[in-house]
């Protein structure tokens, strides 16, 4: 998507490192996550995700280990925790990881300008790549994982072609002719 199709007017500039390159992202400015992390009193919020997250300790890193999610998941197999809104009575749901990365770095990026080209963004749960017995799916106990050590902010097509299923295959090849016509033309790749 061009810049000027996306209406930035709610965020504001940074910089992060997307897809292993450092690149202009566009952080949104009334972030629900954020505000609901700082309005919530005596950080109820943060002592639900810290109780319901379990971070082997016996390990020889324990912050090199997957911390396991033990609140609800998503169908899809996430984690996911319940956020009051700013309206009394009022929750959202978002996923557990997103929470933790908020709490260390601040509201997740939306938006990253590559190329000329705005991409969405999304957090990757970059520990599932390294399990070679890991087979994706709503089973994959990476998707539970909070450890922030272990998200990584990519584009959603990098996050697709990453994907274990027919899609991610799929968007693999894709994304590889696409690289090579991108080539041919004489395009950025």
């Amino acid at each position: 998507m061009l810049p000027d199709q996306i209406d930035l007017s709610g965020c504001r500039q940074s910089t992060a490192i997307v897809n292993g390159l450092i690149t202009t992202v566009y952080v949104p400015i009334d972030d629900p996550v954020a505000q609901a992390l700082d309005s919530v009193a005596d950080d109820s919020l943060l002592d639900r995700w810290i109780l319901q997250t379990h971070k082997d300790l016996r390990a020889p890193d324990p912050d090199a280990t997957c911390w396991d999610w033990r609140g609800a998941v998503t169908l899809k197999g996430y984690g996911v925790i319940r956020v009051p809104q700013n309206v009394v009575g009022r929750y959202f749901h978002v996923g557990a990881h997103v929470v933790a990365w908020t709490v260390e770095y601040g509201s997740v990026p939306r938006w990253a300008l590559i190329d000329g080209r705005l991409h969405r963004l999304v957090l990757d749960h970059a520990c599932c790549g390294l399990d070679a017995n890991c087979k994706g799916g709503n089973t994959c106990r990476h998707r539970q994982c909070q450890n922030v050590r272990h998200l990584e902010l990519v584009t959603n097509s990098e996050n697709v072609a990453r994907g274990k299923g027919r899609n991610g295959e799929r968007a693999t090849l894709v994304a590889a002719r696409s690289r090579r016509r991108r080539r041919e033309l004489g395009l950025s790749v």
